[in-house]
């Protein structure tokens, strides 16, 4: 794994929130877990892809599924050709993982790389002079202190700067609006490789493949600079000397010491002693408390984790210890099961699943998304999701029980 700035920017939110976590967090060791060596690989299946339709092997983005499918063909039938050599090696980095390496290609092609490539062919139609820069190095020392990083994506063109950030993970959806990441990769973008370009408007997009999410959010370059000086750089001078108070909040969830923090355990739990009062609350009351569900969810699972993990290394927990959980009986050898099964005359239906349709996502692979849409597209449903409590700023419409009661009369 490459070196990690201090604040870096992709924890702004946290370290401009709470100034003393960088410094806390220095103290912890890095985790590698799957799903940060997985957004590695995506990382950098994408930059190959994008690096090799920028040099010129392509006049236009190569289009659609059947061609996306036919790489794909060609990569598991051992093809080989300057494209798919080069991306076999990502696929195998994949797999390595225990990931689907060439479910991943067809996800990162299709829904980042086509839109970041498309976005620079259009603005390359209005700017023949217009730049797109992969892994651009960002210039953040001026705002924050020994700052550094690199932005997925980069377009300039026009008096328009637009930086694009690849979040492959399948969690939370991420919007780039006031989104301080976004904001320190565009400033890092502005103050270095477009330095020398007359910059009128600043554009920040997330793209989350998996979750077929785009966000984009648009500010003037003087509003970017403006935060820079007088948001950005006093947070992250209290930051890198780690001054000021420990602020809790929804921000926790991926800080490394959450488990630890007294200011967060005396935050969450003091959200339980407001309510003291003997009786029930009402639906006010809960309201109130609804809002500090994910802060207070994340960090019993981190001081949970925490403490198993000491315990697994030797550490005593007063009143607690490590023992075997529940496990559920398998076969160890599905194939000698059958045949015994089969060879003493027990009929297949006896233990044999019926069969099933494949997923939706596997048919389209084997038929490709255009011949399963002839096919079977329009047999295709979207059953009324699960009621859901969120916020009332959420942009989704209300549900309706009354509605939905009596949608057959309709």
């Amino acid at each position: 794994m490459g070196a990690h700035a201090l604040l870096a920017p992709s924890s702004a939110k946290r370290w401009m929130t709470c100034t003393p976590s960088a410094r806390l967090e220095a103290k912890v060791p890095e985790r590698d877990t799957l799903y940060t060596r997985e957004g590695t690989v995506a990382h950098a299946m994408a930059e190959y892809i994008l690096g090799y339709y920028l040099s010129g092997n392509y006049t236009q983005f190569p289009g659609g599924d059947d061609e996306v499918q036919a790489v794909i063909s060609d990569i598991r039938n051992g093809q080989d050709y300057p494209f798919v050599t080069g991306l076999r090696r990502h696929i195998e980095e994949a797999e390595i993982l225990g990931v689907d390496g060439c479910e991943m290609f067809e996800i990162v092609h299709e829904h980042y790389c086509r839109i970041v490539f498309e976005a620079y062919l259009a603005a390359k139609s209005i700017d023949p002079n217009a730049e797109l820069l992969i892994e651009a190095k960002l210039k953040l020392t001026e705002f924050i202190p020994e700052g550094f990083g690199s932005s997925d994506a980069v377009i300039i063109a026009d008096k328009t700067l637009e930086v694009f950030d690849l979040k492959y993970g399948k969690g939370v959806k991420v919007d780039a609006e006031n989104n301080p990441q976004m904001m320190c990769y565009a400033l890092g973008a502005y103050a270095g490789p477009a330095e020398t370009y007359f910059i009128d408007k600043v554009q920040m997009t997330i793209i989350q493949p998996r979750l077929r999410h785009v966000s984009s959010w648009e500010i003037t370059e003087l509003e970017l600079v403006e935060w820079a000086y007088n948001v950005l750089k006093p947070a992250a001078s209290r930051a890198f000397i780690g001054e000021g108070p420990q602020v809790p909040g929804d921000h926790c969830k991926f800080c490394k010491v959450a488990a630890k923090c007294r200011a967060l355990a005396e935050h969450t739990l003091a959200i339980s002693e407001q309510k003291k009062e003997p009786g029930v609350m009402t639906l006010e009351e809960i309201a109130e408390i609804l809002p500090h569900f994910s802060t207070i969810k994340s960090w019993m699972n981190s001081v949970e984790e925490y403490a198993l993990e000491a315990a697994l290394e030797g550490d005593e927990v007063p009143g607690y210890k490590v023992v075997e959980g529940r496990s559920i009986r398998k076969i160890s050898n599905v194939a000698e099961a059958m045949a015994r099964l089969e060879g003493n005359g027990i009929p297949a239906e006896n233990y044999l699943k019926p069969a099933e349709l494949k997923t939706i996502t596997d048919l389209e692979k084997t038929l490709t998304k255009k011949g399963f849409a002839t096919l079977l597209g329009n047999l295709v449903i979207k059953p009324e999701g699960k009621p859901t409590l969120v916020e009332e700023a959420d942009p989704r419409q209300p549900y309706s029980k009354a509605k939905n009661d009596f949608k057959d009369l309709i």
